[in-house]
């Protein structure tokens, strides 16, 4: 029997060596016998293991993998550093320009060595540009703003709402009516390329729905009428993570993954604002309190504050560990929370960069949605072991976990999920990882209805502000569901 597969002294228990080692790759087979050296057993190791250390070797040995060029890098950038170190100078001597230095010499620079690496770097790894890359999109270059108005029967603008349908658009409160779950599917929207990110209707009258997705553009839809795509804006170059309208839906925010956010017009498509940040965006909310300044939060652990109309940020508030998930505001918008992959959640005051409230616990998991209950006691948060938590908003309470909420059932692991609230707080809305949407009843917390939507995520919810039961469902695969 052999030490190691492939170094035998027959050919024939060799062959039978390796066929038992295809047979079992995990198995340590037991066995063996006593040399000289001492006892030897033959063990077989996983290929795949095998081969992660041999690079690893190869990597740190330096030795040229001609089928590999990352190993060259790892030796050309060695021997740039052995080229760039000082001499260690002579030992017997403790003074002058010859003195010794040992490990503690500086490095040198050399202008022909670094162009000589310049110039290897470029003659082997030439790198062949896709072509909207070349004409400047994603490579540093400000993208241009765009809309496209899309003709329809409405000549009065799309804000606007239409004169003729069952709702008093001019006298009807949000919340005021009696909300039900929805029974019935009423149309599908083919939205966006690549997935839906976020979905909000117009607010106060919800005869327009907002959307993003991946392919990098914003819609505005038609709820009633013809439901026709109305409005497009594009000028981000990559998936818009997220849109939101001010109060009253003339204006709204938008952030995408190429680092922009963007104030638009409803209206006219015009973009009036842009600012690129350092990091990628998560979330850009309106400051409630006071519609020229806006928050957003990012990869970079922090959340910003910025004034559009002084065009400077206000205040930077940065004690999480974690990229930012999601913002809302509570306490009648004097505070605000946020939830972070560092699975913790802060709460914080406007004025102050210092968080108030931590929230964590060594069993609490990441929570990549948050939504406030329309009674503004309440807040409810996605958790990532398919549950929904619920937190108080009162500073007497200490905004602390309400166990007696939890709502259960479906699946949102490894997802950011959304969460919405029928408009009189009566029902909680939840998407989910296999298609469905799902209906609690808020006081009980007793699952009422799970609906089929589509055989991906759904991972966007909106309810309609003033209909009794119209919501709108959205996800992976790209299209909006109007139920009813």
């Amino acid at each position: 029997m052999s030490i190691i597969a492939g170094y035998s002294s027959s050919s024939s228990e060799d062959e039978s060596e390796k066929q038992q080692l295809t047979t079992l790759p995990m198995r340590i087979i037991s066995g063996g016998r006593k040399t000289i050296t001492g006892y030897i057993q033959q063990e077989a190791v996983d290929p795949l293991k095998f081969d992660t250390n041999k690079r690893l070797y190869d990597r740190l040995d330096g030795t040229k993998s001609p089928n590999n060029s990352y190993f060259t890098v790892s030796k050309r950038e060695s021997q740039k550093i052995k080229r760039q170190r000082k001499d260690k100078g002579d030992s017997s001597q403790l003074d002058g320009n010859n003195a010794y230095r040992g490990p503690w010499a500086s490095e040198k620079s050399s202008s022909s060595d670094e162009e000589s690496d310049r110039a290897e770097v470029s003659r082997n790894y030439t790198v062949e540009l896709p072509p909207d890359l070349e004409n400047g999109v994603g490579n540093g270059v400000k993208p241009s703003e765009t809309s496209e108005y899309f003709p329809t029967s409405t000549s009065s603008g799309i804000l606007t709402p239409p004169s003729s349908n069952r709702i008093n658009f001019l006298n009807s409160q949000p919340g005021a009516q009696k909300c039900y779950v929805p029974k019935k599917k009423v149309y599908i929207y083919t939205a966006h390329r690549g997935g839906v990110q976020a979905i909000q209707f117009l607010p106060n009258t919800g005869h327009l729905l907002l959307s993003c997705g991946n392919d990098s553009e914003i819609k505005i839809w038609d709820v009633y009428g013809n439901r026709e795509l109305l409005r497009g804006y594009y000028g981000h170059t990559k998936a818009v993570k997220n849109v939101q309208f001010n109060s009253d839906g003339t204006k709204f925010l938008s952030c995408s993954y190429d680092k922009w956010v963007k104030l638009w017009d409803t209206e006219t498509g015009k973009c009036t604002y842009k600012k690129k940040l350092r990091g990628f965006p998560s979330v850009a909310k309106f400051n409630p309190n006071n519609q020229n300044e806006f928050l957003v939060g990012t990869n970079k652990m922090t959340v910003e504050h910025y004034d559009i109309s002084a065009d400077e940020i206000i205040q930077t508030y940065e004690h999480h560990t974690g990229a930012i998930n999601y913002l809302e505001f509570i306490a009648e918008n004097k505070n605000f929370v946020t939830s972070s992959e560092d699975k913790s959640l802060k709460v914080w005051d406007l004025r102050i960069n210092m968080p108030i409230k931590q929230i964590a616990d060594p069993k609490q998991h990441s929570m990549p949605y948050l939504r406030l209950h329309p009674d503004g006691r309440y807040f409810v948060a996605q958790s990532m072991d398919n549950t929904i938590v619920t937190f108080s908003t009162k500073k007497t309470d200490k905004f602390r976990k309400n166990k007696r909420k939890l709502f259960k059932g479906h699946n949102s692991a490894g997802y950011s999920v959304g969460l919405q609230f029928s408009p009189d707080g009566r029902n909680l809305i939840s998407g989910d990882s296999y298609g469905y949407t799902y209906f609690w009843d808020w006081n009980t917390t007793r699952l009422i209805k799970k609906i089929k939507v589509d055989d991906k995520v759904i991972s966007c919810v909106d309810a309609h502000p003033l209909e009794t039961s119209i919501v709108a469902m959205a996800g992976l695969s790209g299209n909006i569901y109007l139920y009813d």
